[in-house]
């Protein structure tokens, strides 16, 4: 067996190995009585109907359908250096998680507003948004972006390599599945109460929050920065999707509903949001992946899909939109 294409299957094998160990370790906790986060109620269900379907659909159903696509030019769109590509990727998440302990420990701020906090009618005020924004925009989108300024990154580049209408097919069909899926199910609570000029202010103001706070800072920190350098690495997508959804769940060990205030209830905290957000992230990571475009996952599986539904009602009211 050739060893580089060995060490690429070995890679895989551990990432698929810590996730198993993590998701039974969720399972036992549970078993034995550990207290259960808001965030963690209902596991298994919660991983069959929603998590698997998207690591079906949002991975292995799109690299089938473009499997005959070209490799992206990493390198050269992204202006990555392989020589640094594995030091550079470290780093990256070195300093994501470290951030994430401090934010989310110390100041109880997640990627979604409104972090660690589960939002109830008139439990945050305008300026918690800002404070959260504005602090997630400074360390996850301007300073990174001032790094790959130095490296020698550039947006005119990256942007004239995108082939919108090749990738028209999958944002259409992946936003809708996105937008309406939780709206169907129950799961966010869109229509009904809601005046259309509140809907006409909100769902931009929302978009546009949310840009600030969660959208922009994972597209610069995982699909424009990770995940070119770890695609350099391995040539192996699914590697590359994995350690996409392993790097995502970091993003997101302080979101909403997660609860650290004991060992127990930290416990299943952090073993679901790894359980399910690596799969979260897995289908983020596949359309950068396959497309080479960082924003496509920005439309479907983030801000401009499941977002809006989620998050309008609540914007409409923390900022009195009438």
């Amino acid at each position: 067996m050739n060893f580089s294409h060995f060490f690429k299957d070995q890679v895989l094998l551990i990432c698929i190995g810590v996730w198993v160990v993590i998701t039974s370790s969720y399972f036992a906790f549970v078993a034995i009585g550990f207290a259960v986060s808001p965030i963690a109620e209902n596991g298994l269900d919660s991983l069959l109907t929603i998590y698997i379907p998207v690591l079906i659909l949002a991975v292995f159903l799109l690299l089938y359908l473009t499997r005959k696509r070209e490799q992206v030019a990493w390198s050269k769109i992204f202006t990555v250096d392989k020589s640094t590509a594995k030091k550079e990727a470290w780093f990256t998440a070195g300093y994501l998680l470290s951030t994430q302990l401090i934010l989310g420990l110390g100041f109880n701020m997640g990627l979604h507003f409104p972090g660690a906090d589960v939002y109830s009618t008139g439990s945050h005020s305008q300026a918690d948004v800002w404070i959260w924004a504005l602090t997630y925009t400074v360390i996850y989108t301007i300073l990174p972006i001032l790094w790959l300024w130095h490296k020698g990154f550039s947006f005119r580049k990256l942007f004239s390599s995108f082939n919108w209408l090749r990738d028209g097919w999958i944002i259409v069909a992946y936003w809708a599945l996105d937008f309406i899926g939780p709206i169907v199910s129950g799961g966010a609570d869109f229509f009904g109460g809601i005046s259309a000029a509140q809907y006409a202010q909100g769902i931009p103001w929302g978009i546009f929050i949310n840009s600030l706070g969660a959208g922009l800072p994972v597209v610069i920190m995982m699909h424009i920065i990770f995940i070119p350098r770890v695609a350099l690495i391995f040539e192996n997508k699914i590697t590359v999707i994995f350690l996409g959804g392993l790097f995502y769940s970091l993003f997101s060990l302080f979101d909403q509903g997660v609860d650290y205030s004991s060992i127990s209830v930290g416990l299943t905290s952090f073993t679901y949001i790894i359980m399910t957000q690596t799969l979260v992230g897995m289908g983020k990571a596949t359309f950068t992946v396959v497309t080479g475009n960082p924003f496509i996952h920005f439309i479907t599986l983030h801000v401009i899909s499941a977002r809006v539904p989620f998050d309008t009602r609540m914007y409409i009211e923390i900022f009195n939109l009438k």
